[in-house]
């Protein structure tokens, strides 16, 4: 204090201050600029510098960053959309792509917080003096958190745990670790951290403040594992612990869901009415009032008024959006009231409704897949609604393996009961009386007419629609063609109904070559005298329609209006009844035995084989139909059934493996046996082609037809068989198999596409060599194109193994913990590069302020630039940055996909990549290993 007010003096004496009141003026002023520059300092842990730093850091520094923190979570909950068919959690952090869109919110937020913590900690002694860094820390934790950055946000907690222990951000951060844990799926961590924190809870080491945020955590770890016992118990935890409305209305819902799940109709159903009292937005009490209606039942529900309410919410405009939602909502209710016609028609409304709703297309698919063939057994129409769902759902999707397998199941399945079905059609049209065929086409005729006009009369009301509610949003007063929208949208019309008429008398009339002078002055008499000879026209027709026409065999096949549309497949000669037979027989089997073995409904497998034991005695297949009858006659129990057809087996077909089965019940060993010797054999000519050893594979071939005649198998060695010849190049004999394997193969085989695309790849080349037989100099362009042609060979699939890839990208090698860059190939010729590079600049500002991304443009060859961004120090967080480069606010949108392709590339391989110089191989290798197709 001494020095301080020498110095004061001196300074007065400088600038000649005599009186007291500018003495002690500028006394405090002075002395407050140095207490300043004392408190300014981080290395002393006084209370003048504590105080300074701490005020400082709360209202120059975290202030601003938790406002942007608060935008961003904010700017997340309105562009975050929820999907009601899966279960809510509490909090909606949307996707990756949401994630993305608030990265300059967040990138602010922790400049902030980074910025507080390196200007104003005072850490001395092992100890944090200013109370609000570990808000600053707190705050870069959660905005990491939200961009989804879960390892920078660990890191961060983690120093929040060691260093503030005790405190409210010390528990919070503990919260936080648990949640990272939850997001990246490690359940077993998330619930060992939380029930920890419960248990310092219970002893009173926890923060109340931060309970919400912990039983929210809680919920968030155990539904997703279906633990929903321990999660309906934390739900309500939570709901007693959150004062947030909004939150605590999510809560209920998800309870609602959890017991709709475990097919608690009535309990859901409460929770959903529940819902309502905390005042939800919109969308949420629309899916209650739905959840309500769809847990409905017998015993405890107003079937009446739930119905009232859910045609009231279909009238309502508001809702049109909504409807599919609506649909399946009834179709839920009717299902409780075990009406499934009902519910299925309201499931089918749905599903055609829900366009633009994928999640609810297919919710509204598997469900109405699931009735058709849990309920009718119509395998039919449930893979047809199985197979709308598999376009709309992704693997990550609830049961999606089960869902997979019934759709693979169901397509097998229906791709031989539609083959028989078909043939039969066919058989029963053909062998009708030609009168009773005659009067059954023309039907399907006028049908098809009656249908279309119905669809004309549909588009016609919706078009006139469209232009009412057009002219209702016009301003009221204004003439029709003062309005040059409405004028254009009138012209549309008038073009679509009339088509392009000249302005003239008669414009109505296309023909008017018939309309004479007389016609013109006779007026109104003459066309009503047209009127009536038209309406007597109308009625003959109409008298001759009720009888059947004859049909002639003439017209275009193609055309469905046409009678020869319908009779071009009907069979006509022997040959051809024959070639039905030989369709329905291995279809009846394959059906057979997968009604028996894949969908376990015996009755239909019976029908199948008894039919076939009946009429195709002489199919090649037919030992195997027996030997099925007297294992199911035997299992039923009905003896006499199975001793018959055991007996003719035995007698049939004494050597075969199926009499052998039935002496020795432990042959079937010896069949197992066989198929495993048989997979080695296939998988060493497999091994042998893909070294080259072309002589090799046709000799294990040639050994493999002697060993396993007639053995179905022998189609997939023969296939590496035509391989080997085109190897060695002898281009006319693999052509030559190649085209004898499609006439011995069934068309339904899974080679022949593989076969068919074989053979146009080896015409094709043969066609090229014959155009450059001149030319006989290879150059490094030939070189190039060979390796184009190898690795185009495995996109197209035509090698049986997929998982296999082609020499030229086998060099590349994928390993964990590799750092990454993000490149894009870029032609040269269409997208200017340079500019490209400093696009990506200016997104990486945007988007990725805080990670420090450099971008560098390179010369690749002399059509392609390569556009490097580094470096990214996880393969999840350069995927990341890549499926960003995919969405619709990236600057590769307006290129396409051929101009400008994105990958990532391990900085082990970017050296093989550049310096071989083929991207096309690298791609199949990011394919494979990184997009896992």
């Amino acid at each position: 204090m001494f020095c301080l007010n020498a110095i004061i003096c001196a300074y007065c004496r400088y600038m000649k201050v005599n009186t007291m009141k500018k003495t002690l003026k500028y006394s405090v002023a002075l002395g407050f600029m140095m207490l300043i520059l004392v408190a300014c300092s981080t290395q002393k842990a006084k209370w003048a510098n504590i105080q300074y730093h701490n005020t400082t850091c709360h209202y120059n520094v975290w202030w601003n960053g938790n406002e942007s923190l608060n935008t961003g979570i904010n700017k997340l909950r309105t562009t975050a959309v929820d999907d009601y068919t899966s279960f809510i959690m509490p909090e909606n952090l949307g996707t990756e792509s949401d994630a993305r869109s608030i990265n300059p919110d967040m990138d602010r937020a922790i400049e902030k917080g980074v910025k507080g913590i390196k200007k104003h900690s005072i850490y001395v002694k092992g100890e944090e003096h200013v109370p609000y860094i570990k808000e600053c820390y707190l705050l870069t934790a959660y905005a990491t958190f939200y961009k989804r950055d879960y390892p920078s946000t660990v890191n961060t907690c983690n120093i929040l745990v060691s260093q503030f222990a005790g405190t409210r951000a010390c528990d919070e951060a503990s919260v936080l670790l648990a949640r990272c844990a939850t997001m990246e799926r490690r359940y077993a961590d998330a619930e060992m951290i939380l029930d920890q924190l419960v248990g310092n809870f219970a002893k009173g080491n926890f923060s109340k403040s931060v309970r919400g945020k912990l039983y929210n955590a809680m919920v968030e770890a155990t539904v997703p594992q279906g633990k929903y016992k321990k999660a309906v118990e934390y739900i309500h935890q939570a709901i007693d612990a959150n004062s947030d409305s909004r939150t605590r209305a999510r809560l209920t819902f998800l309870m609602a869901q959890i017991y709709q799940k475990l097919d608690k109709r009535v309990v859901a159903a409460k929770y959903y009415h529940e819902v309502l009292r905390y005042g939800p937005e919109y969308v949420m009490e629309f899916n209650a009032r739905l959840g309500e209606a769809s847990c409905a039942d017998f015993s405890h529900s107003d079937i009446g008024k739930l119905e009232r309410q859910l045609d009231a919410m279909l009238d309502d405009k508001k809702n049109e959006e909504y409807r599919d939602q609506i649909y399946f909502a009834k179709g839920e209710m009717y299902l409780g009231m075990k009406d499934a016609q009902r519910a299925c028609e309201n499931y089918r409304l749905s599903v055609a409704l829900a366009t633009q709703n994928k999640a609810q297309r297919a919710r509204s698919a598997l469900r109405m897949g699931e009735v058709q063939y849990e309920v009718y057994e119509n395998y039919d129409v449930a893979q047809r609604y199985y197979d709308t769902a598999m376009q709309c759902i992704t693997p990550d999707y609830p049961q999606y393996d089960a869902i997979r397998r019934r759709h693979n199941l169901l397509t097998e399945l229906t791709s031989f009961t539609r083959v028989y079905e078909r043939q039969d059609s066919l058989l029963a049209v053909a062998t009708m009386p030609v009168a009773e065929r005659n009067a059954l086409i023309n039907s399907k005729i006028e049908e098809l007419k009656k249908q279309e006009e119905e669809a004309k009369e549909r588009a016609l009301l919706e078009e006139l629609k469209n232009e009412s509610k057009a002219q209702m949003n016009t301003l009221k007063g204004d003439w029709y063609f003062y309005n040059s929208q409405t004028v254009q949208r009138g012209k549309e019309t008038f073009r679509q109904r009339w088509g392009v008429r000249t302005l003239e008398d008669y414009w109505f009339l296309s023909n008017k070559t018939m309309l004479s002078f007389g016609n013109m002055l006779a007026g109104v008499s003459s066309f009503d005298d047209d009127e009536e000879a038209d309406s007597g026209e109308d009625e003959e027709e109409t008298t001759d329609s009720t009888e059947a026409k004859s049909v002639k065999p003439g017209g275009d096949p193609n055309d469905p209006h046409s009678p020869a549309y319908y009779m071009k497949d009907l069979p006509t000669t022997q040959a051809q009844f024959d070639s039905i037979d030989s369709l329905i027989a291995p279809a009846l089997l394959g059906a057979a035995y997968l009604y028996y073995d894949g969908v376990n409904n015996t009755p239909r497998a019976l029908e199948c084989y008894l039919r076939l034991a009946e009429h195709y005695t002489t199919y090649s297949g037919i030992e195997q139909a027996l030997y099925m009858l007297y294992r199911i006659f035997d299992r039923q129990g009905n003896t006499p059934q199975a001793n018959y057809y055991r007996d003719m087996v035995l007698m049939g077909f004494p050597d075969g493996d199926y009499a052998n089965m039935i002496r020795d019940n432990e042959y079937y060993k010896e069949l197992q046996r066989r198929d495993r010797q048989i997979d080695e054999d296939y998988e060493e000519v497999y091994t042998h082609y893909g070294k080259r050893h072309y002589s090799r594979v046709l000799s294990l071939v040639a050994q493999a037809d002697e060993m396993y005649p007639g053995n179905p198998a022998l189609h997939r060695f023969h296939y590496w068989k035509g391989l080997a010849l085109a190897g060695q190049g002898e281009r006319v004999e693999a052509v030559k198999h190649f085209n004898q394997m499609l006439s011995t193969v069934s068309k339904g085989d899974s080679i022949v596409p593989l076969v068919e695309a074989q053979l146009a790849l080896l015409e094709s080349e043969g066609r090229l060599t014959a155009e450059e037989q001149a030319d006989e100099n290879i150059t490094e362009r030939d070189e190039k194109r060979a390796a184009q042609k190898s690795v185009a060979s495995a996109q197209s699939g035509l090698e049986n193994d997929k998982d296999e890839l082609p020499p030229d990208a086998q060099v590349f090698r994928y390993r964990e913990g590799q750092q990454y860059y993000v490149v894009l190939l870029v032609n040269e010729r269409t997208v200017k590069a340079t500019e490209l590079q400093y696009t990506i600049s200016d997104f990486n500002t945007q988007y990725y302020s805080n990670s420090g991304y450099k971008v560098n443009a390179s010369l690749f060859n002399d059509t392609t630039q390569l556009i490097t961004v580094h470096r990214f120090m996880t393969e999840q967080e350069a995927m990341g940055y890549y499926r960003h480069l995919l969405q619709e606010d990236s600057p590769l949108k307006r290129y396409q996909e051929t101009d400008c392709q994105p990958v990532i590339i391990s900085t082990q391989n970017y050296a093989t990549f550049y310096n071989r110089r083929n991207p096309a191989a690298y791609i199949l290798f990011f394919k494979k290993y990184y997009l896992k197709q």
